[in-house]
């Protein structure tokens, strides 16, 4: 059983992250990643979203992180972002091979917009709980309109059919999207242009909405929830939840109904 959370917060989330996956881990989880809208490191580029995946357990990975000595991910900063833990499969030959065929199924999937180069900037990225179901036809037709594939996987789609509906409203794409799709799952998405956002959508998988004040979660699993949280409140089949995070005041979510 996979995991996901997602977090806006006043301060940097990255380490919230890391150890909110390590709570949902489980002895069969092989594969965690997570991504945070924000800077990567020193530098003066513009906040975008960065994503780092690894094929071990939280704990593995938190473990090497502290042996390294050096800053968490390179000194990756943002206040919104979201984590996956769970298990992705392998197949075909052992080696370098079989590792980046299994990196290329873990979440986060990200799209980089149709006819995108080796530089482009991603523009969604999305984390799921659950299994999605697209139809051979919709898989086409977001070939047509120039999306690359890494694999087979509906997985990928869904981040490529999150880009392909935004029409800059973070919740319509989100609501359109998953009318196309079967399937019962939970998701979370980020948005490139919505760097204060964090979407999350639930249909036929449980999410939890949690606050401390400064910060706000939202998971399909409460064992990742730090000991302080309160106010813990189970989203209804069908809701959206809008994460705005305010630079000033603590985050603030809403909610939009959309039937489930």
């Amino acid at each position: 059983m996979s995991g996901i959370i997602g977090i806006a917060s006043t301060h940097n989330t990255v380490t919230d992250l890391l150890h909110s996956l390590q709570r949902m881990e489980q002895a069969s989880h092989n594969s965690c990643g997570l991504v945070v809208h924000g800077r990567q490191g020193p530098t003066t580029s513009p906040p975008r979203l960065h994503r780092h995946r690894r094929a071990q357990r939280p704990s593995v990975w938190i473990e090497q992180l502290a042996e390294s000595g050096q800053p968490v991910l390179n000194g990756l900063q943002g206040q919104i972002g979201m984590g996956y833990t769970g298990h992705a499969c392998a197949s075909g030959a052992t080696g370098p091979k079989t590792l980046q065929h299994t990196l290329q199924n873990i979440w986060p999937h990200m799209s980089h917009g149709p006819h995108a180069g080796l530089n482009s900037p991603a523009r969604v990225a999305v984390v799921v709980h659950g299994q999605v179901h697209a139809s051979a036809a919709l898989r086409d037709a977001l070939h047509e309109r120039g999306y690359r594939f890494t694999g087979q996987s509906d997985a990928e789609l869904l981040a490529h059919l999150m880009d392909a509906t935004y029409q800059n409203d973070p919740v319509q794409a989100v609501q359109r999207a998953l009318a196309l799709l079967t399937g019962a799952v939970s998701v979370g998405v980020l948005f490139h242009d919505q760097p204060q956002r964090l979407i999350a959508a639930q249909s036929g998988i449980p999410l939890w909405l949690a606050s401390d004040g400064q910060t706000t979660c939202v998971t399909s699993d409460l064992s990742c929830l730090p000991a302080q949280a309160r106010h813990i409140t189970a989203l209804s089949d069908g809701d959206v939840l809008d994460l705005h995070h305010d630079p000033i005041a603590s985050a603030a979510p809403s909610l939009e109904q959309t039937g489930g």
